[in-house]
């Protein structure tokens, strides 16, 4: 979509009068989606031009050729696009003075495109123009060949790219929206993830777009901030989320095999097992709550892992000579979930990484937690003493954590569309 900067900035916009806003609704676009598009317009903001300038609502210029007596630019609302919350994209009618539609141009990712088939003709069907629209994407092209053209990429945007912007923010809204989380875009994507598709291609809906709420832009950039934060406060509420990662230390952040020892047996240096730090900074980026569960002494921990930079990731710790107890007591994990305001009820949304089965795991499944076995180390049993110490999954390495913890977040959101996947 066309990124923005302040309405303000760059010319005085006066919003179109009551015959302008019934031309602009008679003339208004019909776009073809495909037969399986998710994602439809809910708001037009109109705004009507008399000469040349940038767009009100886009970095974009509009041009006047000659005899181009008035432009209407129709600038169109979604909520959603498969990639991100939010999508503005828009369509421009050229007429002249008798308010016949000469040109026509539309947005396709950020850029002004004239819509024409090959012989140059607009793209009108029985006096109105009609556009095609990228399935998910909303990108506009005159002719459904050149929808054929991307279609390649517009498949993988749909299914391997879903969510992957999370909500969208540019330039005009910024500042309205400085309160955004790591989770909150996380939860956006994994929404998204949940409603990935494979595009039909078959365009058989017939979108009018005068039949959305029309309006002049003003009021569509001052409905837009709202509308996306109650969005995503909807989203918030229906879409799970990992509540919390709780992971041990020995052999699943630090190499047991190098640490050394004072002379009291504290840990006073060890190396971080290839790929933790980096897979703890993932973590954190995107917005999932740690806490350390580990049997060790305090003093050992801060002086390792807040060496390595992990600690200051970590919402809470929970170590064991603190606790008076060691893993798999139930104690700790009770802790731990209390630590960050959880409690039992919320141990199906929480994993517990860890390489070691009788006290991570066995831990961990005792108390409904999701158990996550790294076996990186050959220090420890890998053979389960019973059906306490299965892990529910299994990692080699912590590079592995990030894409798992994704998928069961997929998961849990594609249960939330589809229950009977539950």
């Amino acid at each position: 979509m066309p990124s923005s900067s302040s309405i303000a900035e760059t010319a005085t916009f006066f919003p179109p009068n009551e015959e302008e806003m019934a031309l602009a609704r008679r003339l208004a676009p019909v776009i073809r989606f495909c037969d399986n598009e998710p994602f439809l317009p809910s708001r037009v903001g109109v705004s009507v031009l008399h000469e040349s300038t940038q767009s009100p609502s886009a970095t974009l210029q509009i041009s006047f050729e000659p005899g181009i007596a008035k432009v209407i630019e129709y600038a169109i609302w979604w909520d959603w696009d498969i990639q991100h919350l939010y999508e503005l994209e828009h369509i421009w009618l050229k007429l002249d003075a008798e308010d016949r539609v000469v040109a026509v141009c539309a947005s396709s990712h950020g850029h002004m495109l004239e819509m024409h088939g090959p012989d140059g003709a607009l793209p009108m069907e029985e006096g109105r123009v009609v556009v095609y629209s990228t399935p998910g994407k909303h990108a506009f092209t005159a002719t459904l060949e050149e929808q054929s053209k991307t279609a390649e990429g517009t498949i993988v945007s749909c299914l391997d790219l879903a969510g992957r912007g999370g909500v969208l923010i540019n330039d005009m809204f910024r500042a309205e929206f400085t309160a955004l989380t790591a989770e909150d875009h996380r939860v956006v994507k994994r929404w998204l993830q949940a409603r990935s598709f494979l595009p039909a291609f078959r365009f058989g809906r017939r979108f009018d777009l005068a039949d959305v709420p029309f309006g002049s832009w003003a009021e569509l950039a001052e409905f837009i901030p709202a509308r996306v934060k109650s969005v995503l406060a909807e989203v918030r509420s229906e879409q799970p989320l990992l509540k919390a990662v709780f992971l041990d230390s020995g052999d699943t952040l630090v190499d047991e095999s190098t640490e050394k020892f004072d002379a009291e047996g504290y840990v006073i240096a060890a190396d971080l097992i290839p790929g933790a730090l980096e897979m703890v900074r993932s973590l954190a980026e995107e917005g999932y709550r740690l806490a350390l569960v580990a049997d060790g002494r305090v003093r050992s921990f801060s002086t390792v892992l807040g060496g390595h930079g992990i600690s200051p990731h970590f919402h809470a710790q929970v170590i064991s000579e603190s606790e008076g107890c060691e893993k798999p007591d139930q104690r700790m994990f009770r802790k731990a979930l209390a630590s960050l305001g959880l409690t039992a009820d919320d141990a199906g949304s929480v994993v517990m990484v860890g390489n070691h089965l009788e006290r991570d795991i066995k831990g961990a499944n005792g108390l409904g937690i999701i158990s996550i076995w790294q076996n990186w180390s050959k220090r420890r049993s890998h053979i389960p003493a019973d059906g306490d110490e299965v892990p529910r999954y299994t990692i080699r390495s912590p590079g592995e954590l990030p894409a798992l913890l994704a998928d069961i977040e997929r998961q849990m959101a594609r249960a939330r569309v589809n229950p009977s996947l539950a």
